[in-house]
This record gives structure tokens, C-alpha cells and sequence, in this order.
């Protein structure tokens, strides 16, 4: 389980992470998402001395009957070979306390448990799915990641605008810090 990562000294918490899964569910996002390099997306936190990445991720129990919530693990599992085809960690352009702050508010809703949001509705913050969480902690904050970027999606039972990777990806408010 080989993990391509920055230097710790890169790291801030707040940063974004971003990768690019092999799965049928990334598979499915990229398909939905014409200029998207990624399908997934995380934050970075401190748990002690580790670097961590809290996420809303469906079919990636921590233990059997685990449900598919938002999760916390360490930045090396998120990037392992397993689970990232190549990723990239992104700065928000904002004050470090910003930042700090929803990397805390991120940590909050992996203590309460909440649940991934399988309907993939931005109206409802009681479940969450990836980018969704992203765009809470930091709304919260007063920062706009997304800048309202929405990805309308048509196929047969799945249609509407949904927020996706790519969408945050290519926001103004982000810095590329490490891409592999």
C-alpha cells in the first residue's frame, strides 16, 4: 500500500486533497465531470503529530457494518496506491485561522458521524457527500470555494446540477502546493 506524498513541511490544515480513484464509483464521477481530473476530495487535519484527511466516502468501511459516513484517516491511506490513480493537494486563499477554522468544523462532523448523502443533495447539510463537506466548512467561514460552479448531469434516474471535484478544482480561491 505505496502512498505518493508531499513533504510534511507543505502541509497546512485546510488544504484540500484531491485524487483520482479506480473505482466504479470514480469512474462514474469522471464520466460526469467533462473537465475533471479528479473524483474525490478531502481536508487535511492535525490529530496530534499526523497529518489526516477528513471526507464524506461511500463503500470504504473502517469495520465491518460501518456505514458510509464522513470519515478521518491518515493522509497516507487517502493517497495509498489502492486508492489514488494521482492526486494533488491545494491551498484555499485565505487566512491560516480561516482555514484552521474549517479544518476544526470538518473534524466536528466526522465526531458527529454524519452520514454520506447518497442523494446528493447541497440543500440538506444532515448527510453529505465529498464536495459537499468542502464547500460547508468553508461556507461556514465565509469562503466560497466553488464560486457557485455547479455540473448539470443528465442520465437516466440521475439528473440535475451536483457539485463535483472538477468544479473546485479549477476555483480561483485554490493554489496548486503538489500534484502527482
Amino acid at each position: 500500500m505505496k502512498a505518493v506524498l508531499p513533504a510534511d513541511s507543505l502541509l497546512r490544515e485546510g488544504d484540500l486533497v484531491f485524487r483520482r480513484g479506480a473505482g466504479l464509483i470514480s469512474r462514474a464521477v469522471l464520466a460526469a465531470d467533462e473537465d475533471g481530473q479528479f473524483s474525490h476530495i478531502g481536508i487535511v487535519v492535525r490529530k496530534g503529530n499526523d497529518w489526516m484527511v477528513v471526507h464524506a466516502v461511500p463503500g470504504e468501511p473502517e469495520f465491518k457494518g460501518d456505514s458510509d459516513r464522513v470519515k478521518m484517516e491518515p493522509i497516507t491511506s487517502f493517497f495509498c496506491s489502492e486508492k489514488a490513480k494521482s492526486g494533488a493537494v491545494m491551498r484555499v486563499k485565505a487566512d491560516s485561522t480561516v482555514c484552521c477554522s474549517a479544518a476544526r468544523r470538518a473534524k466536528a462532523l466526522y465526531h458527529k458521524r454524519v452520514l454520506f448523502d447518497h442523494t446528493y443533495d447541497l440543500q440538506d447539510s444532515t448527510r453529505m457527500y465529498c464536495t459537499e463537506l468542502i464547500e460547508y466548512v468553508y461556507r461556514l467561514e465565509k469562503v466560497d470555494i466553488s464560486g457557485g460552479k455547479l455540473t448539470a448531469i443528465h442520465i437516466p434516474g440521475f439528473n440535475g446540477n451536483f457539485l463535483l471535484p472538477g468544479d473546485m478544482f479549477q476555483s480561483k480561491k485554490l493554489t496548486m502546493i503538489y500534484q502527482y
